[in-house]
């Protein structure tokens, strides 16, 4: 009997779950080669070629004042290593009242120093929206808790697959192959789904939590009160001095991965580094003086070096290298192939007991 309430917990649980978990799977690869779609898919606007070193910070605000002269820039968005083709994003506005307006993307040729294209952030594209929706977070704190719940189903059905697996292992070499093929995907699918729902449902709680708690490098900046008349039109450090003193601040292997200049919108710069394995390393630099600030890891600005900085490596896998990276799709494929089994194996059963 127990048994038996395993096996229908489970079947319903995958058959209702089975929708949330193929769109989780796709809007997340999609997230994780968002740089590469954009490349193969709108190569007019993201592709460019990588035959010379980009224009350094100082270098696209100065050329930006010449093509956009009142383009405010909010951030900028830089590719990694892996794809130099990928046009930068620059995020802004031409709102004078609101200098931290990120409300447009401009896509910038960092090495011919042109303008590839500008649109508003909603008309972003299908990529962009798969990505917010991935983490859910455009729901507030209504899709923070339908992360929550169908993450802790999602473990809920894999430790149900788990335990008929290992119940039923010696009776199922008489089932069809079909079945044997289900039980194995299941059984691979289940610990990928279990880490996978672990770390999703904890990395959605974390930022809500720490968006609550105001511990944001870049919120933080952004809602420093600078733009008055005794700080506008302050010299700062240049550009491309600030970053070289953020460079020196952390180890070689991390890559730049976005920034925001001082000037008369905040009185401070910002850099956002990553490494391979996708640990995070925020830098802040005085304008004026060029000194650091600080360094804070996961972007935060305390709590950082603990369970947040670890969150979105094993999540997305590069904690492991190249080889995470390889077996989160090898995984996400594998689920896909549980799950349609799944499905031929219900109506298969359906369509006998009804004949």
């Amino acid at each position: 009997m127990k048994r038996k309430a395993f096996k229908i917990m489970h079947r319903w649980l995958a058959f209702i779950l089975g929708f949330f978990i193929v769109f989780q799977l796709t809007s997340g690869s999609i997230a994780q080669e968002s740089r590469l779609l954009m490349q193969w898919l709108s190569p007019e606007i993201y592709s460019v070629a990588s035959d010379q070193d980009p224009a350094s910070p100082s270098e696209i605000m100065n050329r930006m004042k010449d093509l956009e002269p009142e383009f405010n820039i909010a951030h900028v968005m830089v590719p990694p290593p892996d794809r130099k083709g990928t046009a930068y994003i620059l995020m802004g506005g031409r709102n004078p009242e609101n200098l931290h307006e990120s409300s447009l993307f401009v896509n910038y040729d960092q090495y011919e120093q042109e303008i590839l294209d500008e649109h508003p952030l909603r008309e972003s594209g299908w990529i962009g929206t798969m990505t917010m929706l991935h983490r859910w977070i455009l729901f507030g704190t209504a899709g923070l808790y339908v992360v929550i719940v169908l993450g802790l189903a999602t473990v809920l059905m894999s430790i149900s697959g788990i335990y008929l697996y290992i119940r039923t292992r010696k009776s199922a070499k008489k089932l069809p192959l079909i079945n044997r093929l289900h039980r194995s995907f299941g059984f691979i699918a289940a610990f990928f789904l279990i880490a996978t729902s672990i770390s999703g449902i904890a990395m959605s709680y974390v930022h809500w939590q720490d968006r609550e708690d105001n511990l944001s490098v870049f919120a933080n900046l952004m809602k420093t009160d600078h733009k008055d008349q005794d700080h506008m039109h302050e010299y700062y450090v240049d550009p491309d001095v600030a970053l070289g003193t953020a460079k020196n601040a952390i180890p070689d292997r991390f890559h730049l991965s976005a920034y925001s200049y001082a000037g008369d919108h905040s009185p401070n710069y910002w850099f956002a580094f990553f490494d391979k394995q996708m640990f995070r390393q925020d830098v802040i630099i005085e304008g004026q003086t060029g000194k650091l600030l600080g360094v804070y890891a996961a972007g935060k600005t305390e709590k950082g070096d603990g369970l947040r900085n670890y969150l979105l490596p094993i999540h997305s896998g590069n904690y492991f290298g190249a080889i995470g990276g390889f077996l989160m799709s090898f995984f996400g494929f594998i689920v896909i192939l549980w799950l349609l089994s799944g499905f031929v194996i219900y109506f298969n059963n359906r369509r006998r007991s009804s004949s």
